[in-house]
């Protein structure tokens, strides 16, 4: 009888499988017309440029072609699932991975065993899936799928006007007092760090786009960090470089004496219609953070912004940022931005590592977690729809 029913169960699954493909380009029109209709008109994955960029020019390119499948039903396509490649840094090795972007199904094909399939086709891609800024029905998908819940970013908050912060904030009732005793402790806090990043002949330079001297960080930060994805120079370049949005970021690079140091991506944000600088992405040694923090909070200073915002997974660094004044705000409040991981058996790493946040660096610049937070086009943009082929 068990055998029977495990005979029955592999048949179901055998048949789901396929009717899952790896995109294929006479699927373009229709493909398009299911990302209008499940995303809409004026967002990123609907724009011919965006997409070339996220699967055709990716680094670590699967040799098969763009990391897109589609689930085909009764001859139409209801649902898609896209991967992101790369590689992560486990110690002293590289293993291959994907982060999974926007899996998305039709309504009226939910519960009806798209999803399973869709989702197995990218883990079967890559020993390692990984998945980050995961909405609350994805999450529970995959932990019974068996994904390790690696947990959320913290996010760490540098008031730098700490009455426009306080008021766009639910502590109204408590503002006074609470301005009063954070006030001169954070200007405080900015100014000693100002002097001691002064005090060590660092300079902090605004630089157009990465060069070479990127990979001459990674070499020198990334042993600090057991897991990490890689952050050469190629990726920096495409990450930041070649994004269509590319104007949106700044991109400054720590050195003293000429040494490289770090570097740090900011952009800016908006948080309760006030302007703020947000972190997306940074790299240092653990002990040159503070110097980096220090040139990053004056360049928010002078850029009027009310506040610095640093989504990241890092506990080496949780000291230096609450150190220097920053606060860190629970995961209940906003969109908690959740990291998981699923390994496969050629992973050669165990499960116990991937959960402990302590082995872990991650940012906003990972994954898609920065575009779908801002992923709806400015007015100003012109999309270009045609040759869209594949869901970002």
């Amino acid at each position: 009888m068990s055998t029977s029913s495990s005979t029955v169960g592999q048949s179901i699954t055998d048949r789901l499988k396929k009717t899952v493909f790896r995109f294929d380009a006479s699927d373009k029109g229709e493909l398009r017309g299911f990302q209008r209709k499940m995303f809409g008109e004026r967002v990123w994955q609907v724009d011919e440029a965006y997409n070339r960029w996220l699967f055709d020019e990716v680094p670590d390119r699967d040799a098969d072609g763009p990391q897109v499948w589609v689930c085909k039903r009764q001859g139409q396509i209801v649902g898609q699932q896209c991967g992101i490649p790369f590689r992560l840094k486990a110690r002293d090795r590289e293993i291959p991975a994907s982060w999974a972007n926007s899996l998305m199904v039709l309504p009226e094909w939910r519960m009806r065993g798209a999803f399973t399939p869709l989702a197995e086709a990218q883990l079967d891609s890559r020993p390692l899936a990984m998945a980050i800024h995961i909405s609350d029905s994805a999450y529970k998908a995959y932990s019974k799928a068996g994904w390790i819940d690696i947990g959320a970013l913290p996010a760490y908050v540098f008031p730098l006007d700490t009455r426009r912060c306080l008021e766009a904030s639910s502590l109204q009732g408590r503002m006074r007092t609470i301005g009063t005793i954070a006030g001169p402790a954070l200007h405080g806090a900015r100014i000693g760090g100002h002097l001691l990043s002064r005090a060590t002949g660092a300079r902090f330079e605004e630089i157009g786009r990465f060069d070479g001297r990127a990979d001459a960080i990674w070499r020198r930060a990334s042993p600090h960090y057991p897991l990490i994805a890689l952050r050469d120079l190629t990726h920096l370049r495409w990450r930041y470089d070649a994004i269509p949005c590319a104007s949106d970021y700044r991109r400054f690079i720590l050195t003293r004496g000429g040494e490289p140091l770090g570097y740090v991506v900011l952009r800016r944000e908006t948080w309760r219609k006030e302007p703020c600088l947000a972190i997306v992405d940074y790299l240092c040694e653990p002990k040159w953070l503070w110097v980096l923090l220090s040139h990053t909070l004056r360049i928010a200073a002078t850029e009027r912004a009310t506040a610095l915002i640093c989504r990241t997974l890092n506990t080496r660094a949780e000291r230096t940022f609450l150190a220097m004044g920053m606060m860190k705000v629970p995961d209940r409040v906003g969109f908690p931005v959740r990291v998981m991981a699923h390994a496969g058996p050629d992973a050669g790493i165990d499960r116990e590592a991937f959960a402990d946040r302590g082995n872990w660096l991650l940012t906003m610049g990972d994954g898609d977690a920065s575009f779908l937070m801002h992923n709806t086009l400015p007015e100003t943009a012109g999309l270009q729809p045609e040759g869209v082929a594949v869901q970002g």
